[in-house]
């Protein structure tokens, strides 16, 4: 199947033919889809057998990982039909309202879902429940020093690992955990919720930085009904979620007059997750170059800094009395830097030393990696500064990251969707409306494929290679990320339309 999305997202296409399924069937194959997701992988009872499962518990045959790469492939498949037919259907007078029913309706079976490609919402239940029940630091305990906890089990590898998480974070989890007590399900079905909160509440700030227009549904499906993004943030119910929503509303307030306050709110999303710091320079470039004078430069660069001051310490204070005053932070920046060098799984920089026959030592392509990646956020900076978009710069400083991580997680592929979107649904004064386009749709093909990877790196390695993870390596990288840039650049008079009738 031939399939891409629009080269242009503000270009239109060619009125519905005849014999094609209706946005209504492709929606309801879409609910049956996500039906299926719930009953093949239920939350219960697996929920209680530790250690925490993964997609081969539930389907451990090639067969079964076959079915769910059709599967997902399908939802996809039937998304894209979505968007193509969704600009030409009369959404009535309330059309993000209709959209926001509809992820609504995907959303109800992955809840009740078992997180199969992100047991993370496990680690977020734990290191809740370190404040919560215990009254400690998650950033100084680790769940392991609690031996008589009934979550203890689901910990799994980092039972003995401080939180990675920013501090608000971990504020936001000890309150859901709290809520749920002693009750697991009812804990992971909280943090779930919250997580689908925050994605519909991005869904009205992309509806709303979107320019008005006709074809303002139809983009804001590409978000809201994406079928790797609900997985993401419905089914794993991934923190991330809060974090892109932080961003969001800062831009949204920026874009609302008031960039002080935007990017402010910004920063709350590294205090969620500290990779968000990636995008802080890109937008605080954008604001400064709007400024009318260099005071009014100062005044914004020095509220920033002492409003961010104060979040942070704000953010800290629940802790404030549970060791050194920065034995929080200090720990934070130590166990980021710890993941950040010291673990390696599946990513390009691990591809390539399977490439070179593991002669040349890891760490000297780790640092290479890392080396170039700095240097790319230079160059990002240096753009921003002659005045390429912050869009197109948050963008890719999260792809760069993406590319030079030692181990590629599947929410990732989250990161710099929005950004490639919102880019690409902006008005172009700059006759570049076809590449952003064309970016769009490999960030699409990106979180397709993320997701299909699950199965080369599982039932396909197993199975197939006889669980040879050098071979699994030097498949998967360039499906995930060398296809999409390719599958990307299909024509587009090859739609998924007919295929999906």
């Amino acid at each position: 199947m031939n399939c891409s999305l629009s080269m242009a997202v503000d270009e239109t296409i060619s009125p519905p033919q005849t014999g094609r399924l209706s946005v209504f069937s492709l929606f309801f194959l879409s609910i049956l889809g996500y039906i299926l997701i719930g009953f093949w992988f239920p939350l219960q009872p697996q929920i209680y057998h530790p250690p925490p499962a993964d997609i081969r518990t539930f389907a451990p045959t090639l067969l079964g990982g076959l079915l769910f790469a059709f599967l997902v492939s399908g939802l996809f498949a039937i998304h894209l039909a979505l968007y193509r037919r969704a600009k030409d259907f009369d959404f009535g007078s309330r059309p993000l309202a209709l959209i926001l029913l509809g992820v609504v309706f995907f959303a109800v079976p992955l809840l009740v879902a078992y997180p199969i490609n992100a047991t993370d919402i496990f680690r977020y239940a734990l290191h809740g429940r370190v404040t919560a029940v215990y009254g400690d630091n998650p950033y100084v305990n680790t769940p392991a020093e609690y031996v008589g906890d009934p979550f203890l089990p689901l910990a799994d590898e980092w039972a003995n690992d401080i939180s990675p998480y920013g501090p608000l974070w971990e504020i936001v989890a000890a309150g859901l955990t709290a809520a749920g007590g002693e009750h697991l399900t009812g804990t992971i079905l909280l943090l779930k919720g919250f997580a689908l909160t925050c994605f519909l509440a991005s869904t009205v700030l992309i509806w709303s930085l979107l320019p008005a227009g006709p074809s303002r549904p139809a983009h804001t499906l590409l978000w809201a009904w994406n079928p790797g993004l609900l997985m993401i943030f419905v089914l794993d119910g991934h923190n991330d979620a809060l974090m892109i929503l932080w961003l969001l509303a800062g831009q949204w307030l920026w874009r609302r007059g008031r960039p002080q306050a935007g990017f402010l709110v910004m920063m709350l999303a590294v205090l969620t997750k500290p990779i968000a710091l990636l995008a802080l320079p890109f937008f605080a470039i954008g604001i400064l170059r709007e400024f009318a004078n260099g005071k009014e430069q100062v005044r914004f660069v020095a509220v920033s800094l002492i409003g961010g001051f104060l979040l942070a310490w704000l953010a800290f204070l629940p802790w404030s009395g549970s060791g050194p005053l920065l034995a929080g932070p200090a720990n934070l920046v130590s166990r980021l830097a710890q993941e950040a060098t010291a673990s390696a799984g599946f990513s390009p920089s691990v591809w390539l030393y399977m490439l070179l026959g593991q002669q040349v030592p890891f760490g000297s392509i780790g640092n290479l990696s890392r080396g170039l990646f700095l240097v790319f956020v230079v160059f990002l900076i240096w753009l921003a500064l002659r005045g390429r978009s912050p869009l197109r710069g948050v963008a890719d400083s999260f792809l760069g990251y993406v590319a030079a991580a030692l181990s590629f997680r599947i929410w990732y592929a989250a990161w710099p969707f929005a950004w490639l979107l919102l880019d690409a649904g902006a008005e172009k004064a700059d006759g570049n409306s076809r590449w952003a386009g064309y970016r769009l749709r490999a960030g699409w093909w990106f979180l397709l494929l993320s997701q299909l990877s699950v199965v080369i790196y599982g039932h396909v390695r197993v199975s197939v290679l006889g669980g040879d993870q050098v071979m699994a390596h030097l498949i998967g990288v360039p499906v995930v990320f060398v296809l999409p840039w390719v599958l990307a650049a299909l024509p587009v008079d090859r739609t998924v339309d007919d295929a999906a009738a």
